[in-house]
């Protein structure tokens, strides 16, 4: 039986933490269960799942759906996506069983590429090598979430483009219906000729982009700060909202990182402007308001803004400082 590889490349960036990670865990075990009801998928299809941060990896082999298990995902800095695409080209040629005279090779895989926001590494070389071969090793979807996504870039290594503005976890769960019903189509199929995926319905939270007007993107909605607790001494993400009118970044949450977090290091981001921020979130582990800036490790501290102490100490390197609280100065964010 001839195998159509399906490979899913998951942005796992921390812009993605929370519901819109976990909406993805359950949407890629919602799609496993779809796929093993549809005997035309259950006799074809293979799964392969590369998720892509500060670097990319195979999370899952090209499996046969039988014996796939989803993987457990969780969220690191950046967002890899030349390296996800170079990955992606050398285990397809790895992968791809090709055709001799006695029989028929592998179908032309399926790639589908989920992404929320801008490339942190140079793409641009992996990219053209990709273009240059796309034709012969994939059809390339890209599935954009929010408003961060450059369009007209994704479009460049992409056979189609499919836009969700909505990143609630009941707007993900519509991607995996899409992806549901698009490979459950192609695996029926798939020997009448080349895939079209955009003649699958849609549905309404989904759209087709039109690549000749692809639609404006904003770079920046979203900042992201890596910031330690003064009392646990452990991480959290603090994140903040663009306000277009004002241009102004108001708290939208906070979350705590997973121990491994920085195990592979963080990625270099711009230093943004304190004066950009309106208030700062709540730290999740001792409920403390307020943040300040360590000038010798460049950390952001929680701390007591009730407190009137005039001197705080670092949680992460020890140095002791004293608080500065009408001073204008940048702080490091994160590559989100």
């Amino acid at each position: 039986m001839r195998r159509l590889p399906v490979y899913l490349l998951l942005d796992c960036s921390e812009s993605m933490i929370g519901e819109p990670l976990k909406a993805v865990q359950e949407g890629v075990r919602s799609l496993l269960k779809t796929l093993m009801r549809n005997p035309y998928a259950l006799e074809t299809v293979w799964l392969s799942v590369i998720t892509f941060d500060a670097k990319a990896r195979v999370t899952t082999p090209l499996t046969e759906l039988a014996s796939f298990s989803p993987p457990a995902l969780s969220v690191k800095p950046g967002t890899a996506m030349g390296s996800a695409l170079e990955l992606l080209q050398t285990t397809i040629e790895r992968d791809l069983k090709k055709g001799t005279a006695e029989s028929k090779g592998d179908f032309k895989p399926l790639v589908f590429i989920l992404t929320d926001g801008q490339p942190t590494d140079n793409w641009q070389r992996v990219s053209k090598n990709l273009l240059k071969s796309k034709s012969k090793i994939a059809y390339i979807y890209t599935i954009g979430c929010g408003e961060e996504v450059d369009f007209k870039t994704m479009g460049s290594i992409s056979d189609a483009c499919i836009h969700l503005k909505d990143l609630s976890p009941e707007a993900m769960s519509k991607i995996f219906v899409w992806l549901s019903a698009s490979i459950s189509s192609s695996s029926a199929q798939v020997n009448e000729g080349p895939v079209d995926l955009t003649k699958s319905p849609l549905g309404n939270d989904l759209e087709l982009v039109d690549l000749t007007k692809p639609p404006a993107f904003v770079s920046q909605k979203w900042l992201f700060f890596h910031v330690i607790c003064q009392t646990t001494k452990k991480y959290f993400l603090a994140r903040f909202s663009l306000d277009q009118k004002s241009g102004m970044y108001f708290p939208n949450g906070a979350f705590n990182l997973p121990d491994d977090f920085f195990s592979e290091g963080s990625i270099p981001a711009p230093q943004v402007d304190v004066n950009k921020l309106i208030s700062t979130v709540q730290c999740p582990f001792c409920g403390n308001k307020s943040f300040c800036h360590c000038d010798a490790c460049d950390t952001i501290n929680c701390f007591n803004h009730k407190s009137k102490a005039k001197t705080i100490t670092c949680a992460k390197c020890g140095e002791v400082g004293y608080l500065i609280t009408d001073s204008d100065f940048t702080i490091g964010g994160s590559a989100g």
